[in-house]
């Protein structure tokens, strides 16, 4: 088994295939200006299955890490641990699965188990940079970093707040300087 993780904008299954919009996040914009910094992404996980590893329970851990100068610190990102799990789980996503055998597979075949896990609105304590660790069965599959930045000054345009609009007749009617309305091209 093996499973691998992209950070990205938007993901969701259907069909059985992964549909993912904006992948490879590397740098976040939080949308707040103080602890928790809030970011929004999604993890798309795509699990790859064999058929040993067909009708057996796995587990699923989610870990977030925050990698600081010194040390590394797990992220809450739930305070609640499904029953009968470890106690050192604390503060993971953790999903028991079975991936059931298909009578079409072979033996040499690897099929994919396809995952979206919405993590909008995260709070996140520190400026920096994280990674997500996806692990089955204890075994880590795979990783992916990226690094929260403070919330980026709105963009101006036009200028500066406050003041005076272009004159119309300097700038071709629509306020962008110097530029001419266009015809439409033929079609």
């Amino acid at each position: 088994m093996d499973a691998k993780v992209v950070l990205c904008d938007f993901a969701e299954v259907s069909g059985g295939k992964l549909f993912i919009s904006g992948a490879g996040l590397a740098l976040l914009a939080s949308g707040t200006p103080a602890s928790p910094f809030r970011v929004n992404l999604t993890l798309a996980v795509l699990g790859l299955i064999t058929p040993v590893d067909t009708d057996v329970q796995h587990k699923m851990t989610i870990e977030l890490v925050h990698v600081g100068t010194s040390m590394e610190n797990r992220v809450m990102l739930t305070d609640e641990v499904p029953e009968g799990s470890d106690p050192a789980d604390r503060g993971m996503i953790v999903a028991y699965f079975v991936a059931p055998r298909s009578p079409e597979m072979l033996p040499n075949d690897e099929w994919s188990m396809p995952m979206a896990i919405p993590l909008f609105g995260l709070g996140l304590p520190e400026i920096g940079a994280y990674y997500f660790s996806v692990r089955i069965d204890g075994r880590e599959m795979d990783r992916s970093s990226f690094r929260v930045v403070p919330p980026q000054p709105p963009q101006m345009i036009g200028g500066a707040p406050g003041a005076p609009a272009p004159d119309a007749a300097a700038t071709g009617g629509d306020g962008a300087p110097g530029v001419q309305d266009a015809p439409e091209p033929p079609l």
